[in-house]
């Protein structure tokens, strides 16, 4: 049961989301914010640094180069630095009454918040020339925004304008467009005067992606409390700024409605007139983390210790799609070789980390003037793994944006200078379909565990954090009864997708299944909205499978998938639900991709490999209930699906209603017994999943011996238009007609045995025969004039046992006599003799049901009529001069084509003891007993160990009597000396 714990469900915790995302990227540390504390301010933490020179944190303070630099495309085509640094890292809370120094209520304001995993970021210099704080009337004022109007002021729009044109869309969709705190927002014609000092002040009306600092934050993010005194924290790079004479708060001075603060070139706090057009603006901005990969140089995107760093960001959805990396050079020349291909060319990026202490210690880039040399001296152990991520990479550049682009890494590590190259996961899918394929993961996996010969043998699966929402509503809308909340994909995996749950449940089939199984619905309910799954995590084109073809659909790593076809609803694949093998490090340096040793047994799907399957089928017909894929016991009901197609009569306009033939006759072999005709139902799945129609007029169903017939089919989908056949307008085309009946497998049925004993299904064939106006359909037969037929069945299987009792020590000798008890899941199985040695499992309406068998004289014995799971024997009573082997297991392990609708092989298995082994050639299980002998007395019990005791007494009788003899003669010896 081991290999079956791949998907136990795990208790997960499930949090309210917003919105479903894709499951989370390892992005490792970006090199500078990762070493930032949560709420760090490191302008103040820096401030003094330097020996002999105060306040001089901005100073040493890391710049950051960020978005357009240079007069294209920039607010008011001026010339812009593009450079940042950083005031604090997130969470910091807003401080209400914040003062510089002044120590009046005046001079109090909010500052500005930071939020979890973000960035305030203020720019190095102002940006465009100098403006009026507000010229919107004839009077300025010192309102920031307001609700009456509705009104921004002259300095809200700027920010507003440069926010829309100074970033490129990468960069802007980084940026938190939120209020901001600490401003005036009386109606412009009043302004905030000296009403109450900085409690007039409340958040804006509207949100800004970029704005000015407020001057509570000259004291909270740059350190200043001294008033009106010159702090080169807060001074433009050498005490003069590119425009004007120096930039613009948000803050009113709220003494009056006419003033508000400013910060002068040379670094000194002050106000002046809201009119005066000397000052310019000074953006700050809020700068998300999420998505972060890398901070590295400007220059070759290289570590350093100081230097202007630029930023590069995962884009969502961007994928790398084929990579090669390597090391080259000797010793202290070490550099990386990379190449590769992705969404966004085939320039790439990448970064060596140290696991231990996550700090990087090496980056670069491939493009032109980037850095390949490895840092060898701060990757001294090379018995070490370190870890490397790559990635694709679109450079930024000063007119577009100065942030880097990246699709989302792979991880792996370096070793001893050799590049761990992990597996290029993908899935084979063979099948035709005009439609490209799409990939979506939506299960990871988690604790996988090997046996020893290194096949998987179970495999934790859990849901993307992301998609528990999604996923949880899929399964309620299949049928899911006491899905596992926090983590429902694990659950409809052992329910569903063919990996049994204990107790077994009754529909592992549906992975196998084109119609009505629950996993199908699931599948089709994920689909129905791919925009809830994130990112597409792997495709191939149209036309792929133009002729039938297997190719291997590439995707993003390891997991549970859903693949869904872009053709479906004009005929292509129904969604597919398939995970990928698993890589196994263990299989030598490269390790290997690799599966559950008994993968394709007994239903339990083959990772790595679906097929394409068509939801346009004009007659299918599966087996619904065998939940183990193990086949039947005789007696058993075997419940049949036949699934038809609605048709298209829009070329019928000439054949009259009662001309059009639609009729379906299922033949069964002898082995099964039809049921009564009122234990036949035809379903359909309009207007809801499973209407029953069975009753419709018109609609005959009959059972006659063999055969099954249901006509009138055309009832529940066609009438009499104006003297022609029509459709329904109530039943769309390629609607499907379901008819559901069990049958019996009677005691006449065929009998498969395991190696190459001969598989022999019981089959039933489906034929529907329909009305025809021109030639036959392709993929038809005539029928007569005016009809062709197509055919589909199914295969009902029951097994056999071959079993021969033989001499342990000699295993040309056959046994007779011996008598077992069979039992299944710890239930006694009766069986009825057919001959010597020769035994079927009894039916209901048998008499004298024998519980326990006898092999014949020729030590064969037969148990026939059972299905393949796991019978267990318990050896009742031994030949003369034989012990009982101890009790054993005996598998059937059928082995199923791609759709899982024929065994193409039977093999045996057993547990238990070493006494119970298969044939050389594999038809039959040898059970050798051990004779009575001294050799063979570890394999006995009961009396056989009487026998051991008996002669280990004589044993000791025999070995302490002369050691008594010979002590009590020196014992003497002793005493007459």
């Amino acid at each position: 049961m081991l290999s079956l714990l791949l998907v136990l469900p795990l208790v997960l915790v499930a949090l309210p989301v917003d919105r479903a995302s894709a499951a989370p990227v390892d992005l490792g540390p970006d090199g500078y914010f990762s070493t930032l504390g949560a709420g760090a301010l490191p302008v103040v933490d820096k401030d003094n640094e330097t020996p002999g020179i105060p306040q001089d944190g901005w100073a040493n303070t890391r710049r950051i180069v960020f978005g357009k630099q240079g007069n294209t495309g920039t607010y008011g085509g001026a010339t812009v630095s593009g450079g940042y640094k950083t005031l604090a890292k997130g969470a910091v809370a807003s401080v209400p009454d914040a003062d510089f120094g002044v120590n009046q209520a005046y001079s109090k304001s909010a500052t500005t918040s930071v939020a979890t995993n973000e960035a305030l970021l203020w720019s190095d210099n102002t940006v465009i020339p100098g403006f009026p704080f507000d010229n919107i009337s004839s009077t300025a004022r010192n309102s920031f925004d307001s609700a009456t109007g509705p009104y921004q002021s002259n300095l809200a729009l700027v920010s507003d304008a440069v926010g829309a044109q100074h970033y490129s869309s990468l960069e802007q969709s980084l940026l938190r467009v939120a209020p901001v705190e600490g401003v005036c927002t009386a109606p412009q014609l009043i302004g905030c005067g000296s009403q109450g000092g900085y409690t007039q002040q409340s958040d804006s009306v509207n949100a800004y992606r970029v704005f000015p600092l407020s001057i509570g934050d000259f004291s909270k993010y740059l350190g200043h409390t001294s008033g009106s005194v010159a702090d080169a924290n807060i001074a433009c790079p050498g005490s003069r700024c590119t425009y004007g004479q120096g930039f613009w708060t948000r803050s009113a001075r709220w003494s009056s409605q006419y003033s508000a603060y400013v910060g002068r070139d040379s670094g000194i706090p002050d106000y002046f007139n809201t009119g005066n057009t000397v000052y310019s603006l000074r953006p700050a901005l809020r700068l998300g983390l999420d998505g972060l990969l890398l901070s590295a140089l400007s220059g070759d995107q290289g570590q350093g210790a100081s230097g202007d760093l630029r930023l590069t960001y995962v884009e969502s959805g961007k994928q790398l799609h084929t990579w090669s990396a390597s090391v080259s050079g000797a010793a202290g020349a070490r550099a990386l070789s990379l190449s590769g291909v992705s969404d966004l060319g085939s320039d790439m990026g990448w970064k060596v980390v140290d696991p231990v202490t996550s700090t990087v210690l090496g980056s670069g880039r491939t493009s032109a003037g980037g850095n390949m040399a490895l840092p060898e001296s701060l990757m001294p152990d090379v018995s070490k793994d370190y870890d490397l991520y790559i990635w694709g990479q679109e450079d930024g550049s000063a007119t577009v944006g100065l942030t880097n682009r990246a699709t989302e890494p792979v991880k792996t590590t370096i070793k001893g200078w050799k590049v761990q190259v992990p597996p290029s996961y993908g899935i084979e899918v063979t099948g035709v379909t005009s439609g490209g394929l799409r990939a979506y993961k939506i299960g990871d996996y988690a604790e996988t565990v090997f046996d020893h010969t290194g096949a998987l043998r179970s495999v934790k699966l859990t849901t993307p954090a992301g998609l528990v929402s999604a996923v949880l509503a899929a399964a309620g809308v299949a049928g899911g009864v006491g899905v596992d909340a926090g983590n429902p994909i694990a659950w409809v995996a052992s329910h569903w997708l063919g990996y049994p749950s204990v107790p077994l449940s009754d529909d592992v089939t549906s992975a196998f299944s084109p119609y009505a199984g629950s996993l199908q619905l699931f599948a089709q309910a994920l689909a129905g909205d791919t925009g809830s799954l994130g990112a597409v995590a792997g495709s191939l084109p149209a036309g792929t499978f133009s002729s039938l073809a297997t190719v291997t659909l590439p995707v993003s790593g390891p997991g549970l998938y859903l693949v869904v076809d872009d053709s479906q609803a004009s005929g292509g694949s129904l969604p597919i639900i398939v995970g990928t093998r698993v890589f196994n490090p263990d299989l030598g340096d490269d390790g290997g991709l690799v599966d559950f040793a008994d993968a394709g047994v007994k239903g339990k799907p083959r990772l790595g490999r679906a097929s394409l399957k068509t939801s346009v089928l004009d007659v299918s017909k599966r087996v619904v209930n065998d939940a183990g894929m193990d086949g039947f016991d005789l007696g058993s009901q075997v419940e049949y699906e036949i699934a038809l197609q609605v048709p298209d009569l829009s070329s019928f306009a000439s054949l009259p209603y009662s001309s059009y033939v639609f009729a379906l006759s299922d033949v069964a072999d002898a082995g099964l017994t039809l049921p009564a005709v009122s234990a036949v139902r035809v379903l359909m799945d309009v207007p809801s999943p499973d209407t029953d129609v069975t009753g419709t007029p018109g609609l005959s169903v009959g059972v006659s011996g063999d055969t099954l017939s249901v006509s009138g089919l055309k009832a529940v989908f066609a009438e009499d238009a104006s003297g022609h056949v029509a459709n329904k307008a109530s039943v769309p085309v390629g609607s499907l007609i379901r008819i559901r009946y069990s049958a019996v497998l009677n005691t006449g049925a065929s009998l498969s045995a395991p190696g190459g004993g001969g598989l022999r299904p019981n089959v039933n064939t489906a034929t529907l025969t329909r009305s025809r106006i021109a030639g036959v359909s392709p993929g038809w037969d005539d029928a007569g004039p005016g009809a062709e037929s197509k055919s589909a069945t199914a295969n009902a299987y029951v097994f056999g046992l071959d079993l021969v009792k033989v001499d342990k020590d000699d295993t040309t000798r056959v046994l007779g006599g011996a008598g077992f008890e069979v039992s299944r899941d710890g239930q006694v199985l009766g069986f009825v003799q057919l001959g010597p040695g020769v035994y079927r499992l009894a039916v209901p309406g048998d008499t004298g049901a024998l519980s326990e068998v006898f092999s014949h004289t020729d030590g064969t014995l037969k148990l026939l009529g059972v299905e393949a799971r796991g019978l267990s024997l318990r050896e009742t009573s031994a030949p003369s001069g034989y012990f009982k082997v101890p009790a054993f297991m005996v598998e059937v392990l059928p082995v199923w084509n791609t759709d899982a609708s024929e065994v193409t092989l039977a093999s045996y298995r057993t547990h238990g003891t070493s006494l119970a082994f298969v044939s050389r050639d594999g038809r039959a299980v040898m059970v050798a007993d051990p004779a009575h002998s001294l050799a063979n007395l570890p394999y006995t019990g009961g009396i056989g160990i009487l026998v051991l005791l008996v002669l280990a007494t004589l044993f000791l009788v025999f070995a302490v009597r002369p050691y008594y003899l010979s002590h009590r003669a020196e014992t003497t010896a002793n005493i007459l000396e």
